[in-house]
């Protein structure tokens, strides 16, 4: 076979008698002596900032940022029958305080009403939109984790198209 010199490409005979990472290491005494020592890592420098921590059930929508809040209800997860998981995503204008509230009230009774369940609600803090809506800059993101039936997506449509307070929304549905 003919040897390759190249710094960059290995042979599969050398790929084959690499070690594995996940491989336990032999019982012997020399396999212990020859091991290389880890090395601590080089403390940050003072003038850096640490950053925030990770923010909690942020599998879907993790550009929420360090600011998102969980809110679930400690209820045991309620059966739906012939439902479907959807996620809810919508943005409520900041200045108002009680939009907040009233938005998230009335996703919760029509969802409530046609039988569905709210699995989780994740409200981030006030966030700089990228580009204005309806004249705005600020907004809340608050997405919604529910179960519940196809027909009733329409109603939700309706129901954030009349809110005045509701800038932009999403309904998707989740596969399972």
């Amino acid at each position: 076979m003919a040897e390759n010199n190249s710094p960059v490409a290995a042979t599969e005979e050398e790929e084959i008698a690499a070690p594995v990472e996940n491989s336990q290491p032999a019982a012997t005494p020399s396999a212990s002596a020859t091991a290389p020592e880890p090395t601590s890592p080089e403390p940050a420098p003072a003038a850096s900032t640490p950053a925030p921590p990770a923010a909690p059930n942020a599998r879907l929508n993790g550009d929420l940022g360090p600011d998102l809040s969980v809110v679930s209800d400690d209820e045991p997860r309620k059966e739906v029958e012939g439902g479907r998981s959807y996620e809810i995503t919508y943005i409520v204008v900041a200045n108002n305080p009680e939009a907040l509230e009233s938005a998230q009230k009335g996703v919760k009774a029509l969802i409530d009403e046609a039988g569905g369940a709210v699995d989780n609600t994740r409200v981030s803090e006030v966030r700089r939109l990228s580009y204005p809506i309806a004249k705005r800059t600020e907004g809340i993101y608050v997405v919604v984790n529910a179960r519940f039936q196809k027909d009733l997506t329409e109603p939700l449509e309706r129901f954030f198209k009349l809110e005045e307070n509701v800038l932009r929304h999403i309904i998707l549905r989740v596969e399972a």
